[in-house]
């Protein structure tokens, strides 16, 4: 009797164009196949792709890859010859008969080596400190090594690369000293390695990822498909297209890098971006990436469809021909930033060195003064990020006020981490006009390292500028969303305070609250919350009214105002306006509550009215 135990299969069906079906499918072991349909599981055998990602084949593909690489692909290979840099340690892997060890380089010492791109996830004892620094120099054996830092060394030796780089094990972890000097080099160590290992399927140190690959059979056979005619019937004779079984639903390689744990990591964006040549090892296959295009294992496919090679790395910082303007510089600087600020740290004061490299990269080309995740020449647009919500749905609760180890307010690095953020669109920015003036910006490092972590920083600017005065009432702790607090809203007095934003910020941070009086679900506020509005930005074209940015900034209440008679401030918010209008910015919501007839855009349509027709002072204000 057949044995019925099955395993599930995911399966696509594609032809020339496009997906046909996608599906899952259980095959049972030692089913019986009808002798018709053997030669279908012989196709499907032999185009089977090796489960074990570590076998000679795959390994021996890699290795090659690398070759054709260096000998044919001229942008990847500026100054490869003469690596400018060699860093300070690496692991010798040694090989079948000598165990790894770690390498202290040589002044002037060269080589090459190999750069590690993974996710640590969580503690691992085995790093470099004071204590392990002998052992590992003696050499340890290939067992000990986590699953992923074993399979690194492994792919390492067969691509007949000496010297392998991984953080954990080339950077003292109980040394903060060592630790700022190395992470200040992190850009040369991507940028000049032979290539990356990107450990995409291995969501912690020990892993592993040589043998993550989910099954692969692929085969072609003929699909009977009916013909059509304009008028709705079907023709008679019907026809015959290929058609591809795969048991991959992931076609787009981006698709697979992005759904990974390692693309949702901080510091893996830069080691990715750096990188001139990329060994990807994901859940479902091997994938070359380089500036000269992209490879992915050979298997068989309908002709016609994802078979592209060309495609160079979707963002290359340095290269013979890369160009950069400050103004071109700054808007994929954003980009990246939006990016980056969506992915989560284990340590949120590693914010700025786990995007250092990348900003090093780009002061080659902007050549301007770094400034907390933001560049001086374009602070002001920088000012402008919030945090994303898309329309229609609750209203989250609020951010928490920056603390100093994450880094200033008025810098996005001091929201919080693994939140995404939103600038205002990158076409839009021939439109902004400034309204604000940067009069000083003050970075307090915490070494030599521009890019690296800061004590603190400052930021003066001179603008127009409003202060409000919220005297909110009572409110349920239990509702927050856009409702309630359009119905908060509608209790105060002021068009200005009638913002959402503003009645966010108030009502719901917690060290707003000090001084409240509770009656079950009622929170009482026994007193006011004082904010101070400045003018930022406007857009404005021949079409639309001018749309308005402010900093919605609160005043420091337990410090003095610093020597220059400055009183100190902190961001805690980012406030637009526009006026009730169907011409719309691009990036305006076009949502509104109405409560008992009431809309907020109503609200917010006077509280921009009330700004247009006035004329604020201009004030300078130091913001940290």
């Amino acid at each position: 009797m057949a044995n019925t135990e099955k395993s599930k299969i995911p399966v696509s069906l594609y032809t020339r164009s496009r997906v046909i079906a996608e599906f899952d499918m259980r095959i049972a072991k030692s089913a019986e196949i009808p002798e018709q349909d053997t030669h279908l599981i012989e196709c499907l055998a032999c185009n089977a792709l090796p489960f074990d990602l570590g076998s000679k084949r795959c390994l021996s593909l890699a290795a090659k890859w690398l070759d054709n690489c260096h000998k044919k692909h001229i942008r990847c290979n500026v100054h490869e010859d003469i690596p400018p840099f060699f860093p300070t340690r690496v692991i010798d892997v040694g090989s079948s008969r000598r165990r790894p060890h770690l390498h202290v380089s040589r002044v002037g010492e060269t080589g090459r080596w190999v750069a590690l791109s993974y996710c640590w996830g969580g503690y691992s004892r085995f790093t470099l400190n004071a204590s392990s620094f002998d052992g590992l120099r003696r050499g340890q054996s290939l067992k000990l090594f986590p699953s992923t830092l074993r399979d690194a060394i492994l792919v390492t030796r067969a691509l007949g690369v000496r010297y392998l780089w991984i953080d954990s094990l080339c950077i003292f972890q109980d040394d903060s000293s060592d630790w700022e000097a190395e992470a200040s080099k992190m850009s040369s160590v991507y940028k000049h390695a032979a290539v990356t290992i990107a450990a995409t399927s291995a969501r912690t140190v020990e892993d592993g990822f040589l043998d993550k690959r989910a099954p692969y059979y692929s085969c072609h056979f003929p699909w009977r498909r009916q013909c059509h005619q304009g008028s709705g019937s079907i023709e008679h004779d019907s026809r015959f297209d290929p058609v591809a079984f795969q048991s991959y639903r992931h076609f787009n390689y981006q698709e697979l890098l992005r759904r990974s744990r390692w693309a949702t990591r901080g510091w893996t964006l830069q080691e990715e971006l750096l990188s001139k040549r990329l060994l990807c090892y994901t859940e479902e296959e091997m994938i070359w990436r380089c500036r000269a295009g992209r490879t992915r294992e050979p298997r068989q496919q309908v002709e016609g469809i994802m078979n592209v090679t060309s495609e160079p790395l979707w963002f290359t910082i340095d290269g013979p021909d890369i160009i950069y303007t400050p103004a071109t510089a700054h808007k994929t600087w954003i980009q990246l930033i939006e990016d980056f600020a969506a992915r989560s740290l284990s340590f949120d004061k590693d914010r700025l060195p786990a995007i250092g490299a990348l900003a090093e990269s780009f002061h080659a080309h902007i050549k301007e003064q770094y400034c907390a995740g933001l560049w001086r020449g374009d602070i002001l647009f920088g000012l402008l990020w919030s945090i994303h919500r898309c329309a229609g749905t609750e209203i989250p609760a609020p951010m928490s006020v920056s603390s100093k180890e994450r880094g200033p307010s008025w810098s996005w690095i001091g929201a919080d981490s693994g939140v995404k953020l939103k600038w205002p669109r990158p076409e839009i920015r021939p439109s902004m006009i400034y309204l604000a003036r940067v009069a000083h910006c003050q970075i307090y490092r915490k070494s030599s390292d521009i890019f690296g972590r800061i004590e603190g920083a400052e930021l003066v600017l001179n603008a127009p500028y409003r202060h409000v005065c919220l005297r909110p009432g009572s409110y349920s702790k239990f509702r927050w969303n856009s409702v309630s607090l359009a119905q908060r809203m509608l209790t105060r007095l002021g068009p200005l305070a009638n913002t959402r934003e503003l009645a966010q910020i108030a009502l719901g941070r917690p060290e707003y609250l000090e001084s409240t009086e509770t009656s079950g679900s009622e929170t009482v506020l026994s007193s006011s919350t004082e904010f101070t509005l400045i003018q930022v930005a406007k857009l404005t074209n021949k079409i639309r009214k001018p749309r308005l940015y402010l900093l919605i900034l609160q005043p420091h209440t337990r410090t003095e105002a610093n020597s220059g008679g400055l009183h100190r401030y902190r961001r805690v918010g980012l406030l637009r306006l526009w006026p009730e209008s169907a011409n719309r910015w691009p990036d305006e919501p076009s949502h509104a509550v109405s409560v008992k007839g009431i809309s907020t855009r109503r609200l917010e349509d006077a509280a921009y009215w009330e700004v247009i027709r006035e004329e604020w002072p201009v004030g300078s204000f130091l913001i940290e």
